[in-house]
């Protein structure tokens, strides 16, 4: 420290517990060398860093399958997204707000997010975190594993958790994105289609291989009656009642 003088906030954060030999290795030749000799990590490949982060932080589940998420293999490294040594302490360790530092790479999301129907994300009410896993792939794009159905979405739509004595077969296949936006939509509810007789067709048809039963002849679909299917059918995530998923 007698040469680089660290930031206030740096001692504020855990790795000034540590020394700088701990992550930068040992110092000798890099003084005897007048500093030519640098120890940073800035001109080297994401990989070397990463392995460094993870000499400490690999006994942490989520962190140590960092290297194999999409993340990892886009070569990203920790210090892509956190800042060991920081000059002020408003994000932690990280570089910015999460939504901020997500959104920043993720622009076609941010879009999505500013959709007439949306999650809260860029309001604040939620994170990317809430839903998605930053260091760890359990399911592709880095979302967080459930058996049978979104986490991240059951996590806050409980109601719609089960278990059903009659389960939907596109939640038990798909999961919510069978017919929901997760990020945003122009349609009402985050659906796929403005209409939801155009949404639930593209299974209920006489199309051969389609796992859904075509609707019974009286479904006037003409009829504005018959083109709102949960009218009827409102228990359409699962029921233990019907099962047709009527109320």
């Amino acid at each position: 420290q007698a040469c680089h003088q660290l930031e206030e906030p740096f001692f504020q954060t855990p790795h000034a517990a540590e020394d700088c030999e701990d992550c930068h290795g040992a110092g000798g030749e890099h003084l005897a060398a007048g500093g030519d000799m640098s120890l940073s990590f800035r001109e080297k490949a994401p990989e070397v860093s990463t392995a460094q982060c993870l000499d400490c932080h690999q006994s942490m589940p989520e962190i140590s399958a960092f290297a194999h998420s999409a993340h990892g293999r886009g070569n990203l490294s920790c210090v892509s997204c956190h800042q060991v040594h920081p000059q002020e302490t408003n994000f932690g360790l990280l570089k910015a707000e999460r939504t901020d530092l997500c959104v920043g790479c993720h622009q076609a999301t941010r879009a999505e997010f500013q959709k007439p129907y949306h999650h809260p994300v860029l309001e604040g009410a939620m994170d990317c975190v809430d839903c998605h896993s930053p260091h760890l792939e359990e399911r592709r794009p880095l979302r967080r594993l459930a058996l049978g159905a979104d986490e991240g979405c059951l996590d806050c739509h409980s109601d719609k958790k089960g278990p059903f004595a009659f389960e939907h077969l596109p939640l038990k296949v798909n999961g919510c994105q069978s017919c929901h936006q997760p990020h945003g939509s122009v349609n009402a509810r985050l659906l796929d289609r403005a209409q939801v007789a155009q949404l639930c067709l593209e299974c209920h048809t006489m199309t051969p291989g389609v796992a859904g039963s075509q609707p019974p002849a009286f479904h006037d679909l003409r009829s504005s009656r018959f083109r709102s299917c949960t009218t009827c059918h409102r228990e359409i995530h699962g029921s233990n009642s019907s099962p047709l998923f009527m109320r």
